[in-house]
């Protein structure tokens, strides 16, 4: 006798496991029972190919979950819908592509929170461009990988306030703009680990306050708000000396000795008393508005702090670093100016040592 193979359309096909109540071995049925004896598994009903589920069909689950859409070679594949069961409803949990069994493509994913997830999936994680709306009305849209924000994305609050910038692994961390709808201003700098670490408060662009207005949702105009771990007396100047005092110990850290001790001869020797005063020379100089001076002034800055330059060799590092347009420069560009020609001057002296 040939086992029949299943193939085209069919009606509910179940599939069960025998009840493991019955006592008796030998018994598959009890007659006294309206309800059949045995357990059931999932049941399904639609299209198959040489006894395998393939094309539309509807699989009903023992875990409370319903299938329903496009199958290929036993699993989901294509287009389809799972179902969640509460109650005597179901409800939708997910819409979208599927690829051997996982939500892989782009789908909607309705999380019983109340939050809804649209955009791409990896391996039933949300992966690439996506928009997630949390149930407190905040949502982010940009870039996700491994179920988690990665890459460049927005996070507009409900109080109006919006954050753009870098994220890694759910955390904003790079650069990044925090705006803030009560008072229009914009902090601009870098982050890590969810933390605003150093950068400067401003007016935004026209572009973009045109941007973060048409965000901002209707009737707010007044809010209360909590700066990202920030106390700001001057947000120019005590900012800018932030990001001097971070580059300033990059430069330290990549000139220690460990024969100088755990500090290295560099941050021994010279850099407090010679940053304190580069910084006193930088602000004799510096023009009161813009808190800059001429590149052609910064030799004067640099000499404090060890180095001899020409104009030329600074306005060819400015240009290699490609901090601005134009021929005025910060404090803070000061000191990545001098980071930078110091790690030249390491590489070089490797190299010259290895030759």
């Amino acid at each position: 006798m040939q086992q029949a193979v299943r193939s085209g359309h069919h009606a509910t096909v179940y599939e069960v496991r025998r009840d493991p109540g019955l006592k008796n071995k030998d018994v598959i049925r009890d007659p006294t029972k309206k309800v059949f004896p045995f357990v059931g598994g999932s049941n399904y009903k639609g299209s198959w190919n040489m006894d395998q589920k393939e094309g539309f069909g509807v699989q009903i689950n023992p875990n409370n979950t319903k299938y329903e859409g496009e199958w290929q070679n036993n699993r989901h594949n294509g287009r389809g819908t799972l179902w969640v069961k509460k109650g005597k409803n179901y409800h939708r949990q997910y819409v979208g592509d599927w690829k051997d069994g996982n939500m892989e493509g782009q789908g909607v994913y309705y999380y019983e929170d109340g939050a809804i997830y649209k955009g791409g999936w990896y391996r039933n994680n949300k992966s690439g461009e996506g928009r997630y709306d949390y149930k407190n009305g905040d949502h982010y849209t940009g870039e996700w990988l491994n179920d988690l924000q990665e890459g460049f994305g927005a996070m507009s609050y409900t109080n109006g306030n919006i954050f753009e910038g870098l994220w890694v692994q759910g955390k904003k961390e790079g650069p990044g703009l925090y705006y803030y709808a009560s008072t229009k201003k914009i902090y601009q700098g870098e982050w890590y680990d969810d933390q605003p670490r150093c950068g400067e408060f401003r007016s935004p662009t026209t572009e973009e306050e045109a941007r973060f207005v048409r965000l901002l949702p209707k009737g707010l105009f007044h809010n209360e708000f909590k700066l990202p771990g920030l106390t700001l007396a001057d947000p120019t100047g005590i900012i800018d000396i932030a990001v001097s005092d971070v580059r300033m110990q990059s430069i330290r850290r990549s000139h220690a000795n460990p024969e100088d001790g755990e500090d290295g001869m560099y941050a021994t020797q010279i850099p407090a008393l010679a940053l304190e005063k580069a910084r006193k020379v930088f602000h004799s100089l510096a023009n009161e508005a813009t808190q800059s001076i001429s590149i052609y002034r910064l030799a004067e800055v640099l000499y404090e702090l060890g180095l001899s330059l020409t104009a030329n060799d600074i306005a060819e590092i400015v240009q290699q670093l490609e901090l601005k347009d134009t021929l005025d420069v910060s404090f803070s560009e000061a000191i990545e100016i001098a980071s930078f020609i110091h790690q030249q001057n390491l590489e070089s002296a490797e190299r010259d040592d290895f030759f």
